[in-house]
This record gives C-alpha cells, sequence and structure tokens, in this order.
C-alpha cells in the first residue's frame, strides 16, 4: 500500500470524525432550547450542512485552493471542475465538511432567537 493511499484514508477518517461533530452539535444545540424549539435547531443544522457542502463544492474550494490570481485568491476549480486527483479530491471533502461544522456553532449562537427564514439569510451571508 503505497504512502498516499495510507494518506486518502487516514483524511476519510478524519471526514468521519468530523461529519460526526455535526451530529454531535445538533444534539447539543437542540437540548439547550424549549421542548418546543428542538426540531427548528435540528433542521437549522440539516440545513446549514446541506448550504455549506453545496456552496463549498461550486465556490469554496476554488478560492481557497485553486490557482491563484496574483496570491490572493482562487480563480480555478469552481465546481471542482478539472479536479481529478483522489488526494484533493478527499482533501475537498474534509475541508467541505469542517466548512459545515462552522457553520453550525452561528445556529447554536441563534437558537430561539431569530425566524427560520431570517437564519436562512444569515447562513448564507456567512457562507
Amino acid at each position: 500500500m503505497q504512502q498516499i493511499d495510507k494518506d486518502i484514508i487516514g483524511l476519510i477518517n478524519c471526514s468521519c470524525l468530523v461529519f460526526l461533530m455535526q451530529g454531535g452539535f445538533c444534539l447539543l444545540e437542540s437540548g439547550l432550547v424549549r421542548k418546543k424549539n428542538h426540531l427548528n435547531v435540528a433542521i437549522k443544522n440539516f440545513v446549514d450542512l446541506c448550504f455549506a457542502l453545496a456552496m463549498f463544492w461550486g465556490v469554496g474550494f476554488a478560492l481557497m485552493f485553486g490557482n491563484s490570481l496574483g496570491g490572493f485568491i482562487g480563480t480555478t476549480g469552481f465546481f471542482m471542475e478539472g479536479i481529478n486527483d483522489p488526494w484533493v479530491q478527499t482533501f475537498s471533502i474534509y475541508e467541505m465538511l469542517f466548512c459545515g461544522t462552522a457553520v453550525t456553532i452561528v445556529s447554536g449562537a441563534v437558537a430561539e432567537r431569530i425566524r427560520f427564514s431570517g437564519y436562512l439569510i444569515i447562513t448564507l451571508e456567512d457562507l
């Protein structure tokens, strides 16, 4: 087994652990709100993850890791176009899941303080 294969397996394991953080945040935040709002918090966490995965896949990875324009911002790789390296694809999944987890922290901060529609607008702005 080559070293790159071992790195990919390790990164997949770490990605699974980061994904479990998403569920942990959901349980934590649902447990800290009143009974009538626990489902709202769980839906916010799910929507956070979906939005974050879609936005990071479409633009986030390219802006962070694409070929840079003067060393400032990435200009290639939008929607993962042209990225065929298995290690880079695995790394993008790892980064994508961390993006989703970071956005979820905001939902805990505003639990029971904001309407769902307003929260969706804030989530899209955060990404």
